[in-house]
């Protein structure tokens, strides 16, 4: 699956991540990508998220959220 701009997602997190972390983000809360940065020393892309309490991630790795709907 393509990530892109409007996609929604929610956090998966990664191996290690702090629990309250995720726990603020996720796995029930769910954002909207809103940047996409595909910078050549950036591989792969990272991505900006607008989740639903109004807080933005950002620089994410694109491995450390899903895409749940298109």
């Amino acid at each position: 699956m393509t990530i892109s701009v409007g996609n929604l997602v929610k956090w998966i997190g990664y191996p290690g991540a702090c629990e309250r972390g995720i726990l603020a983000t996720g796995p029930d809360v769910t954002g909207i990508i809103i940047c996409i940065a595909r910078r050549q020393h950036r591989v792969p892309p990272r991505v900006d998220v607008l989740w639903g309490d109004g807080t933005i991630g950002r620089g994410l790795y694109v491995s450390t959220i899903e895409v749940i709907s298109e």
